[in-house]
């Protein structure tokens, strides 16, 4: 099942390109609020996406995601990205076109390339407010119609005019009908000048002030995966705790040692997770027994969604690969992987 386009219609939400490692990246563009001058309709500004496949290196960023929707190790995460690649090529292959839900279409060229058709209604972008579009007429447009109007309501009293030169007999009869038509006409103007003027006033009161459109070049991506948790099914093992015995070995105040010494996110933002998604008793378990054998690295990091067992802080994502090298020589540790705080 192909779940790429959830993923990346929620990382777009924060970032303007994610990209899928050996496929293509999508790009969010901001369109501005502009005038139809077929249909004579004000539209508002949007997100729109667009689609590159000459950017295919692999950024982690869709890794990331599908770590923290998933609750699965970074390896598995990019087997896991790979297969559904693989299945999007061959719907292009069988069937030419492939629908990414409220992202567009991608098409195979005749040339073996992708085209890609983003969607009318744009990107969901909340700082955008979900604007609607809005008719407006023009000045002239306007002019011409009242013109337009004015000239049928005189037609009536010009046949009147010359009625009264052909025939003064019924002259009398004819000047209440004449009189109702001015009304007529006059209660036309009115209705149409204060129809003007309200939709001169909701002009003022709906057009938004130009926004900000800050373009500076992405450098660092965070992963917002929290919406991700609602919508995206999660696999938890239950079962019988397994180190009964090195928790009956902790002491009480297990939670002060068992959490390492504060440390400077910002200068050293990278980690190794030996465990996740464990309760805190097992987490600190596992830490005191990580420390009785030497690994005096190792500490529990506290979650709103349980606790994680980490191993060190590393200033840079090549220090933390090279000690992940280290430890994955033994088996144990066979499954950990580098996160950033």
């Amino acid at each position: 099942m192909i779940e790429l386009d959830r993923h990346i219609e929620i990382l777009l939400l924060s970032n303007d390109c994610v990209i899928i490692p050996d496929f293509g990246g999508f790009m969010a563009h901001y369109a501005d609020a502009r005038r139809d001058e077929a249909d004579g309709l004000f539209l508002p500004p949007l997100r729109t996406i667009g689609f590159n496949p000459k950017l295919t290196l692999n950024d982690s960023l869709l890794a990331q995601s599908y770590v923290e929707a998933y609750d699965i190790s970074y390896p598995d995460a990019v087997t896991r990205i790979e297969d559904e690649v693989r299945e999007l090529r061959q719907h292009l292959e069988n069937d030419g076109c492939y629908e990414l839900s409220d992202i567009g279409v991608l098409r195979l060229g005749e040339r073996g390339s992708y085209e890609f058709e983003p969607c009318e209604a744009g990107l969901l972008t909340p700082g955008l407010y979900g604007l609607d579009s809005f008719e407006l007429k023009s000045v002239p447009q306007l002019e011409s119609e009242l013109a337009a109007a004015t000239a049928l309501t005189e037609l009536p009293v010009r046949t009147a005019q010359a009625a009264d030169m052909v025939s003064t007999v019924e002259t009398s009869e004819e000047e209440e009908p004449l009189e109702d038509g001015r009304r007529h006409a006059l209660q036309i103007a009115i209705w149409r000048n204060m129809a003007v003027a309200c939709i001169a006033l909701l002009v003022f009161l709906l057009v938004p002030a130009p926004l900000s459109n800050n373009n500076t070049v992405l450098v660092q991506s965070k992963v917002d995966t929290g919406l991700l948790l609602r919508i995206m099914p999660k696999n938890v093992t239950t079962g019988e705790e397994t180190v009964k015995e090195a928790v009956s070995q902790v002491p009480v105040a297990m939670g002060k040692q068992a959490v390492g010494p504060t440390v400077d996110s910002a200068a050293t933002p990278y980690t190794i997770v030996l465990a996740s998604r464990v309760t805190r008793r097992n987490a600190a378990a596992y830490v005191a027994d990580l420390h009785r054998r030497g690994y005096d690295r190792a500490e529990m990091m506290v979650r709103t969604r349980g606790a994680k067992v980490v191993y060190g802080h590393y200033a840079t994502r090549q220090e933390a690969y090279r000690q992940l090298y280290m430890l994955n020589k033994k088996s144990e540790f066979a499954e950990a992987w580098v996160m950033k705080n």
